[in-house]
Order: structure tokens, then sequence, then C-alpha cells
């Protein structure tokens, strides 16, 4: 296959990773802008702060169906791994720095889960299993699901057998960090000061 095609393939998925439902979405029922309110991304968790499970629900079908859609015009062009992985990242990547909204977007899981669904999906089951495992213990889904992708490039060499995917997977980890670097350093913060120990009475005068 000629390489151009492919260029055009990972040029799309950029852009269509860059179509945020959210914002739209806020912005048509309310006229507000999502991403200046709650966490400031145009994901489907901040949408659900504004408008209910409803729209968090369209918001994270749309932002998954946007990756498959990704991965699957990769498996029907017959594109190589590695180009096919290369535009899982880029879906991922327009979904946090999207073009048409100043490069300030949402957090990139959606994106990200649906094109690896159809791309590899085996290769997300050893996170999955661990995320579980750790939602029990910290009590927060992004906190667990992000710690149990330590797994993936293990899980991705497993699967697929080629390097792409695993340099994909440690690339798609490190955004996925970047995105929530926020949502770590509060949880960070609300763990030490919930293991710090009280801060001494001052001494009080015998009578």
């Amino acid at each position: 296959m000629h390489t151009w095609p492919n260029i055009v393939l990972v040029a799309l998925a950029y852009l269509l990773g860059g179509f945020s439902p959210g914002y739209w979405l806020v912005r048509w029922r309310t006229g507000l802008d999502v991403r200046t309110t709650g966490s400031g991304g145009t994901g489907a968790t901040n949408v659900g702060r504004v408008l209910g499970q409803g729209g968090y629900a369209a918001v994270l079908v749309v932002d998954v169906g946007k990756g498959a859609l990704v991965g699957a015009v990769a498996r029907f062009m017959g594109v190589s791994t590695a180009w096919a992985f290369g535009a899982a990242f880029m879906v991922v990547a327009g979904h946090v720095w999207p073009i048409w909204l100043g490069f300030r977007g949402g957090k990139g899981v959606g994106p990200f889960i649906g094109s690896w669904l159809v791309l590899a999906p085996l290769a997300l089951v050893p996170s999955l299993v661990l995320g579980l495992i750790l939602l029990a213990w910290l009590r927060r889904v992004s906190i667990a699901g992000l710690c149990s992708l330590i797994l993936l490039p293990a899980a991705a060499w497993w699967v697929t057998g080629a390097r792409t995917p695993v340099a994909v997977a440690c690339g798609t980890i490190s955004l996925l960090l970047w995105s929530h670097r926020v949502n770590l350093r509060d949880f960070a913060d609300a763990r030490l000061q919930g293991t710090a120990a009280p801060p001494a009475e001052p001494p009080t005068n015998s009578p």
C-alpha cells in the first residue's frame, strides 16, 4: 500500500478525535463552555456534572465510538500494525488537543478504549482485572484505571508480538497521565492529608 493513504488515515484520526461532543452538547443545551466548569475537560465525566447521567452516557458512547471508528477503518484499509496503532494514538491526541477548540479538550480515555477495543481487545483484559481490584482499594474509578494501565505495554506485546503497539501503549499512557495530572495531584494531596498525623495540641497549664 502507498504511504499517502496511511498519512491521510492518521491525519483524519486526529481531526476526528478533535470532534468534542461534550463541548457541543453542553453549548447547545445550556449555552455554557463546559471547559469553564468542573475539571475543565470536554469528556463524559465533566459533561455529566452539568447535564447528568444522560449527558454522561451520550458523550461516552460518542467518544468511545470515534476511537472504534478509527480502529475499524484501519482494519478495513488493511494498513500495517504500525500505522493502525499510530492512528489509534492520534485519535486520543486529537481528543486531548482538538484543533477546533484551541487545543483544549478532554482527557482521552474514551477514544483510547474505543480504538484498542477494535485493534487489540485482549490487551485491555489484564488492565481491566487490575483496575477492578484497585478500585476496591482506591475508591476512585479514574485513579484505579490509570494505575491499571501499567500492564498495557506487556499485554500489547503478548497479544500482537509487535513493537509498535508497545510504543503506542507507552505513549498513550504518558498522554493520559498528563491529561489527568490535576486529578492525580488532588488525589495524592488528599491521601497525604488523610494519612498525616494530626497536629499536636498546645500544652495547657495545670490548675
